[in-house]
């Protein structure tokens, strides 16, 4: 007997029931109004699943260099230039974002504002897991004590696992230096 192949719409293969309905103003439920919010969670949310495309990148990106052998006229290194180009055009987008926030005045954020301690962009684990991934560490990370208290501690782990695997500045550098390089004689 043929199996079938179930069809795929839109809806369902995007998840947006999960998505779309993934937004839960604060300012709503403490019977506020305070319109900005659903602008607000959308963006960091937005952010949020292009950070989880950038570390989808990356780890392609370490696949490759963690090989042994790598040819760099073969198609690996065309393939790590291109992620790498759409990493950077995510993050121009990332940039560009920052506009659309900033048609919030700064009094339309203070109606929310205080609903939300002690959340904080801080608190997103994937930019951490972005940033261990790249190469900074720990040690030289800024408010160190803050950065442990605010993640949960499941996040936290994720984090330092990724810190304890080689960032992509090691595997890059452990690359250039297994290149040939010639002798100008």
């Amino acid at each position: 007997m043929e199996k079938t192949k179930a069809e795929v719409y839109y809806k369902t293969y995007l998840g947006l029931d999960k998505i779309l309905d993934a937004q839960f103003p604060e300012s709503e439920k403490a019977g506020k109004m305070a319109n900005d919010e659903m602008l607000f969670i959308i963006i960091h949310q937005a952010y949020e699943l292009w950070f989880k495309q950038i570390l989808f990148e990356l780890d392609i990106i370490k696949d490759t260099f963690n090989r042994q052998q790598i040819d760099d006229n073969a198609p690996d290194m065309y393939n790590v230039a291109h992620r790498l180009k759409r990493i950077a055009t995510i993050l121009e987008l990332l940039v560009q974002q920052i506009d659309i926030l900033e048609t919030m005045t700064p009094l339309d954020f203070l109606d929310f504002r205080n609903l939300l301690s002690p959340a904080s962009g801080f608190q997103s684990y994937q930019f951490k897991m972005i940033e261990a991934t790249l190469g900074l560490k720990f040690e030289q990370r800024h408010e160190q004590n803050y950065y442990v208290t605010a993640l949960k501690p499941e996040e936290l782990e994720k984090v330092k696992s990724v810190e304890k695997e080689k960032t992509i500045l090691t595997l890059v550098n452990e690359w250039l230096e297994r290149m040939p390089f010639f002798d100008q004689d």
